[in-house]
């Protein structure tokens, strides 16, 4: 087995990309024991694939393939890895935002800030109908309610703000944690590789497929939903977990 870095080449010319663009689209370099569906494309120059190629394989550096040892294709691994880590480190506030903002666009912040002191009265009016709960009084003569079924909705209403909250917060520092705690160890690079890709399985769900002992029939089975252990994705893992 030889370690690779190639390009794609032109299919007419066979010549790199890294060298000239292609004139009739991309083509796969006939590299002996190459498996396009394992080759990788690396995130901090994409041009460039990694791939475990057959002994046979001759490298070309003069177009673009070379031939790597096993601690060249480990630091290769690895700025790939961190650079994706990176990406997703830079990426997950800006998620987190997007998707509160979602989630709670009903909510004014001033609306917020206020919920805070009527859920206070509203706490204080549920168990002493006699309390002063002004702000919440008021709003139920607005609202043509009773003082208790408006202060029943408010305390619903905020303990339900949060809870997504602390659900979002939580995935959240859960995800970023993991990120922040990531090693890339080189001496076992193909295994931090495999890790930092692994999946997370979130839930299940119900779906029909061909049954093995019955051809022609179908039934239905439990699959897992999974999402990259390393991502956020955070509309996924709120509606799921």
């Amino acid at each position: 087995m030889k370690y690779f870095k190639f390009t794609q080449i032109s299919a007419d010319t066979g010549i790199s990309w890294a060298i000239a663009q292609p004139v009739s689209g991309p083509s796969w370099p006939d590299i002996p024991g190459l498996e396009i569906s394992n080759s990788i494309q690396l995130a901090h120059n994409s041009i460039y694939y990694l791939a475990q190629v057959s002994d046979e394989a001759i490298a070309n550096p003069n177009n673009h393939m070379f031939e790597l040892t096993p601690e060249e294709y480990a630091q290769e691994l690895k700025t790939h890895v961190l650079h994706q880590l990176n990406q997703e480190k830079n990426n997950i506030y800006k998620e987190e935002k997007d998707f509160r903002d979602s989630v709670f666009s009903k909510y004014h912040e001033t609306a917020s800030i206020a919920g805070i002191y009527k859920y206070q009265e509203a706490l204080e009016l549920l168990a002493d109908e006699n309390a002063l709960a002004p702000q919440v009084r008021q709003e139920a003569t607005i609202r043509g309610v009773s003082p208790s079924v408006m202060a029943t909705r408010i305390k619903d209403n905020h303990e339900s703000f949060r809870t997504k909250e602390t659900k979002i917060a939580g995935i959240r520092g859960l995800i970023q944690d993991r990120l922040n705690n990531f090693v890339f160890d080189v001496n076992d690079a193909v295994g931090s590789y495999n890790e930092f890709y692994s999946l997370d399985i979130i839930g299940t769900r119900t779906e029909m497929r061909p049954n093995p002992e019955a051809p022609g029939e179908q039934i239905e089975t439990t699959v897992n939903i999974t999402v990259p252990k390393y991502e956020l994705a955070l509309e996924q893992r709120f509606y799921q977990t």
